[in-house]
């Protein structure tokens, strides 16, 4: 009797065809391009949009302006939406670009997307805070004031991881000093807590830190297109 040879090697995966494999090179070679960062437009727009806010809330704070405390909120919804549909827009735009799929530009949306969808959550919790803790904040003898003032300090912390990630993927290491302010105005704004110069010294935080990035941004993207 024969002996029956039993074949215990795995099957072969199928082989890719040369135009899936040429397609996929191209996609690594892209995503590994040196590509400008297309964030600018977005940090100029967030940056415009934040110091306008800060500017009406101090305004309003320091009764330099007239009207009830929860138009704060409103105001600060409206632009906000007005600066996510914004952003909704362009990113349907450039969907889909062999910029937006660089390994910087990939990195740089998300880093940037996850920091706004945190920092719109803190907003509405602490908008909202006198509704469902504000029994426990008088016991606590907590002023609901300073909870607020802490937010410039966590937005800047924020803001230089932010920065740090997109200089790393996106080799852009001009963005170094920036994350240094970032830290910078972020112990600032700690140290002006509860004063009428926190506002001031946030919006020139943002303005420093933002602002002035997205700008170097945008004219190195037009340098570059000016180029190709």
């Amino acid at each position: 009797m024969s002996e029956q040879v039993i074949n215990t090697a795995e099957p072969k995966q199928a082989l890719s065809s040369p135009v899936e494999d040429l397609a996929m090179i191209r996609e690594l070679a892209e995503e590994g391009r040196m590509q400008p960062l297309q964030g600018g437009k977005y940090l100029v727009m967030w940056g415009t949009i934040s110091s306008i806010g800060l500017a009406f809330t101090g305004l309003l704070v320091a009764g330099l302006i007239d009207l009830p405390g929860y138009f704060v909120m409103i105001f600060w919804g409206v632009i906000s939406t007005f600066g996510g549909v914004m952003s909704g827009r362009w990113s349907k735009q450039g969907r889909g670009t062999t910029l937006s799929e660089s390994i910087g530009n990939k990195v740089e949306a998300m880093v940037w997307t996850i920091a706004g969808v945190f920092l719109s959550i803190i907003a509405i919790m602490l908008f909202s805070m006198p509704i469902y803790a504000g029994a426990r904040l008088e016991a606590m003898g907590l002023e609901y004031g300073v909870l607020f003032g802490m937010m410039s300090p966590i937005v800047f912390g924020l803001y230089a991881i932010c920065l740090a990630a997109t200089s790393v993927a996106g080799r852009a290491s001009w963005l170094r000093p920036y994350i240094i302010l970032s830290f910078l105005f972020s112990a600032l704004t700690m140290l002006l807590i509860m004063s009428y110069w926190q506002f001031v010294a946030a919006i020139a935080g943002i303005v420093a830190t933002i602002i002035i990035p997205g700008l170097i941004m945008l004219d190195k993207n037009k340098k570059a297109q000016g180029m190709t």
